[in-house]
């Protein structure tokens, strides 16, 4: 017994930590448990972060035979599993402790440890309580390992096994972590996008240190070092061994110097380790064998390989840190990380760019999930009971097939969501929502989107199923004054706050029409699946040989076939430069001369072939194209879009032709996959059946996503583009560039508003109008074509905050009325007349821009203030506006309707006109 005697510290030494394992390890062996708890519980005094030590005190409790003492063992193990989720022996530990009480932690500890095994094994009669996302959470980590070791390929298989445990939603941060290593692993996401997806994960799991580290990491890249080395501090507490850190990058980590090197208890009260006296069967074995300090499987092994933190400098860090001034530290630490880190985003953005893939240094870590929403209530007042099951199934459907697929280069999940339904509502902690109430249907769309971040996930598109009786749309103020009251629109339900004008997500909107037959939307509904289906389908290398020839040559004819075009002849020139993007400008039809087939010539619909010998040679033909381009009239009380003459042009027919009626779209799967259309009331759909409105014919034929404007739209006579034209070339141009038709969408109205900022330092009345009036009606993620572009990911978090400085141009109460001399109005009317005969006796109102009113608005019924304000902080008060507006209204009744015109002229400071838009 001397041997041992003079190997352990005496009573005034220290205790080095690996002497206290050693004794511990014996201890544990021999049933020495009083004396290993003790000794556990004075060194843990001293090091309360010790998770290896907290590790063996559990299992120490877990030994005994005293049920009464047992259960002890639980709430040491759970925090230590709180603490490092993807410690092993502490996940078993916990699930031994828990099998007799506490059926809920065991299960969860059970299947914590499986997927953390070595080797699988599958669950059986004796481990029943282990979920199905353990075997995912394994399968992730181990093709994470094979990517590791450089078979890149893998990471595909990582991603879809990860995502799949999460869409279980594990209540457990294990998956979260597994996550955030192949998110880094995956070289193409950018820090900051794996800082927010860490900064979630902490908010759900504070005690988790991986979580912790990862954000100390990203802080530290960024410049922010004295919060990074507060949050550093923070885990050494915690994991005072750096455990957790090093499993994450391997010993020789840049903040190895933060941790102790050498860890001793000293002698300061009678509590001491060297204090408590050491049993003679613990003696005993330490004189018969020397315990190694990893016996008993509690020695902390790496889960995965270390592995270089690429991009970053070995940065030593010491606690003197945090004593620093704050601007001396964030000096020194930009002056060591910030340049470094510049170049390897510069690096990233080059290759990105290299691979046409500008996205991949703005990505969104979090997996896209395709949000199918709607309401039970708003189905119920519609649709008999057994058309709502039918919808019902279908919508399930739906998201089976597109949950887990890959499309535009992202992993997808999906959900259908009854807004008003408890079921739906209660496993993300939300309230239903009122189906008829606008505004609420829009938070809790915000609060899910919150909800999904928990688990890794966000809205990556929001599909509506339902006209505005299922699913209403938001009646927002108008900030022209013209014949709108109100406009109807969808875009507070692409936001997650009140700025309604910029898009967080994708939306798009499928209805039947207002009747009670449901055979039309669920016909869309299915038409969507099939799509998603034959994605979703493997066929044989030689089918897709096949498939792959077959679209090249497809390809090639929709170079010549691939886009219509169809224009009043009034703005014609506004309408060639919007359709030069996507087709030639010869082939733009005009009406007139161009106008609806009559009955005598309804021939010419069964044949695009025949052209020649039908009745009417300007009759309207719809070739089977992939996109389709229209600038027409709309008005409120008719299905028909009408054309209008030039006056510039010899008369070639009436004033206001038909242009186009609902029974021109032919059925069969030919009508053109994407419709952009000017007209004003082109989306109109309230109360419209499907035979009412253009929009609802064109989805019931095949369409796959149609733009419009619910009420008056604007548009230019000629160029510089602004209003509609501007948008609409905006959209052609993105979805050429290959973005999906809701992700093209969002992204034009985010160009046009900084086109016309750079113009004037803020959005007008129009461009305020446009932005809140065009809507998507189909599938946001549809795409019209696959040879001819490469699909482009939508990254969540590409865009900068965009500025919306507005202005308001209604007449409030406590404002300067706008003044302008009779001269100067004869002057414009006769401008006017040049492109709009018959304005000459036109209604004249004048208006001024200014900032939002601080009165009460005397011509608005819709809110008790301004609501022009600015929406919230996305958007910033634009210069003070000396502008004045004229606007030239006129009705001209032709052929029982009524076509309400509108000239809107902008004047500078002098009287000169800088601006003109008409109505469409």
């Amino acid at each position: 017994m001397m041997g041992i005697s003079q190997s352990l510290p005496l009573p005034h030494q220290l205790l080095p930590r690996d002497t206290l394992l050693t004794l511990l390890a014996a201890a544990i062996d021999t049933g020495e448990l009083r004396y290993a708890r003790r000794l556990c519980a004075s060194w843990l005094a001293s090091y309360p972060g010790d998770l290896q030590v907290s590790l063996l005190y559990a299992r120490a409790f877990l030994l005994d035979k005293s049920p009464s003492l047992r259960v002890h063992a639980i709430p040491i193990a759970q925090q230590v599993c709180k603490c490092d989720p993807e410690y092993r022996e502490a996940q078993v530990t916990l699930a031994e402790a828990s099998s007799l009480a506490n059926a809920a932690v065991h299960g969860m500890a059970k299947s914590c440890a499986h997927a953390l095994a070595p080797a699988y094994t599958a669950p059986d009669q004796f481990n029943e309580h282990v979920s199905g996302w353990s075997k995912s959470v394994y399968e992730a980590r181990l093709a994470l390992q094979e990517v590791r070791a450089g078979d890149y390929q893998k990471i595909e298989k990582a991603e879809h096994f990860i995502h799949k445990a999460l869409v279980e939603n594990p209540n457990t941060p294990l998956a979260a972590i597994t996550h955030l290593r192949i998110l880094e692993a995956n070289g193409a996401i950018p820090r900051l996008a794996i800082h927010s997806l860490a900064q979630n994960y902490h908010e759900q799991w504070p005690d988790c240190l991986q979580f912790q580290l990862s954000l100390a990491h990203s802080l530290m890249e960024s410049g922010e070092a004295n919060r990074a080395v507060e949050m550093l501090h923070q885990v050494v507490t915690q994991d005072i061994t750096g455990q957790v850190a090093r499993r994450m990058w391997g010993d020789e980590h840049p903040y190895a110097a933060i941790w102790p090197a050498h860890l001793s208890a000293s002698n300061t009260s009678s509590n001491s380790p060297q204090n408590i006296p050491i049993p003679a069967a613990v003696a005993a074995r330490l004189a018969d064998k020397q315990m190694p300090p990893d016996a008993f499987g509690v020695h902390a092994t790496p889960a995965f390989p270390s592995h270089d933190l690429t991009g970053f400098e070995a940065v030593e860090v010491t606690p003197a840190m945090p004593d620093l001034e704050p601007q001396t530290a964030s000096e020194q630490a930009k002056s060591s990380l910030s340049e470094p880190a510049k170049k390897v985003m510069a690096e990233l953005e080059h290759m990105a760019d290299e691979l046409k893939r500008p996205h991949l240094a703005h990505a969104d870590g979090r997996f896209p999930v395709y949000v199918i929403f709607t309401t039970l209530g708003g189905l119920r007042a519609q649709y008999p009971a057994q058309s709502i099951q039918e919808i019902d199934v279908r919508l399930k459907k739906l998201a089976d097939v597109i949950q887990g697929q890959r499309i535009n280069q992202e992993l997808w999940g999906a959900r259908l969501f009854y807004a008003d339904d408890p079921s739906c509502t209660q496993p993300f902690g939300l309230s239903p929502a009122a189906y008829n109430d606008a505004w609420k249907l829009k938070l809790i769309i915000g609060e899910l989107d919150a909800a999904l971040a928990k688990r890794g996930e966000r809205i990556g598109t929001l599909l509506i199923i339902g006209g505005p009786e299922i699913v209403p749309f938001h009646n927002l103020p108008n900030p022209v004054e013209d014949a709108d009251i109100a406009v109807a629109s969808d875009n507070p339900y692409a936001t997650k706050d009140n700025n309604y004008f910029i898009s967080d997500w994708p939306v798009g909107r499928v209805s039947g029409g207002s009747g009670a037959d449901a055979s039309s939307l669920l016909g869309m509904i299915q038409e969507i699946t099939h799509r998603y289906d034959q994605n979703a389908t493997k066929p044989a290398w030689l089918q897709r040989l096949i498939r792959y020839f077959r679209e090249l040559f497809q390809a090639g004819l929709y170079k010549r076939l691939s886009s219509f075009g169809y224009t009043a002849a009034v703005w014609r020139r506004a309408s060639l430069s919007v359709f030069r993007s996507i087709g030639n400008p010869s082939d733009l039809l005009v009406s007139p001369p161009v106008h609806a087939c009559e009955a005598t010539g309804s021939a010419c619909v069964e044949n695009v072939n025949i052209i020649d010998n039908c009745p009417d040679s300007e009759c309207l033909l719809l070739p089977d194209t992939q996109l389709a381009y229209f600038n027409l009239h709309g008005v409120p009380d008719a299905s028909e879009w009408y054309g209008q003459s030039d006056p510039t042009l010899p008369e070639l027919g009436p004033e206001f032709p038909v242009a186009m009626r609902p029974e021109d779209i032919r059925n069969g799967g030919s009508a053109p996959k994407t419709v952009f259309t000017e007209a004003c009331y082109g989306a109109n759909i309230i109360d419209k059946q499907l035979d009412e409105a253009i929009a609802l014919k064109f989805l019931a034929s095949g369409t796959q996503a149609v733009v419009g404007s619910t009420c008056i739209s604007y548009g230019s006579l000629s160029t510089p583009l602004s209003s509609a034209d501007l948008l609409g070339r905006a959209f052609w141009g993105l979805l050429q560039e290959g973005f999906t038709a809701g992700e093209a969408f969002r992204r034009s109205k985010i160009q046009l508003t900084r086109e016309m900022n750079q113009r004037q330092g803020f959005l007008d009345a129009e461009d305020q109008k446009t932005l809140i009036s065009f809507v998507l009606f189909g599938d946001p993620l549809a795409q019209p074509f696959k040879a001819k572009v490469s699909p482009k990911v939508a990254p969540h978090l590409s865009d900068d905050v965009v500025q919306v400085p507005t202005v308001c141009e209604k007449s409030c109460e406590g404002e300067a009325s706008s003044t302008v001399s009779l001269e100067t109005i004869a002057h414009l009317k006769t401008i006017v007349a040049q492109y709009l005969p018959g304005m000459n006796d036109a209604i004249i109102s004048l208006t001024h821009e200014h900032p939002a009113c601080s009165n009460l608005c005397a011509s608005c019924s819709l809110a008790k203030k301004c609501p022009f304000a600015q929406p919230n902080s996305k958007t910033q008060g634009p210069p003070k506006p000396q502008r004045r507006i004229v606007t030239l209204s006129k009705n001209f009744e032709r052929a029982q309707r009524v076509h309400k015109q509108y000239a809107r002229l902008t004047l500078d400071e002098q009287g000169k006109i800088i601006k003109l838009v008409v109505s469409h």
